[in-house]
């Protein structure tokens, strides 16, 4: 986006295995970068980053910065989007 990042804010988000499982959450999500992850999900934090693997393969593997999301963001209705705060990794 020509060095410009674009920035959605949203409140909640369910859990991939139970839609009793909900939590508030006050992330920012990246959206070129969810666009482009498609079926990725948060498995690990390492330092400044976050690692991602995709939920059909082990192999495929990005580092993904601060913030990531599972699915296209017009999908989130069913996905969990997953913010690094601090020490650990909200879902």
């Amino acid at each position: 986006m020509h060095g410009l990042m674009s920035y959605r804010r949203f409140g909640r988000a369910r859990s991939l295995r139970s839609d009793r499982a909900r939590r508030q959450l006050t992330c920012l999500v990246e959206r070129d970068a969810v666009e482009k992850l498609g079926r990725y999900v948060a498995t690990e934090r390492n330092g400044r980053s976050v690692r991602a693997r995709s939920l059909h393969s082990d192999r495929a593997e990005r580092t993904l910065g601060r913030y990531v999301a599972t699915e296209l963001w017009l999908e989130l209705g069913r996905y969990v989007a997953t913010a690094r705060n601090g020490r650990s990794v909200a879902t």
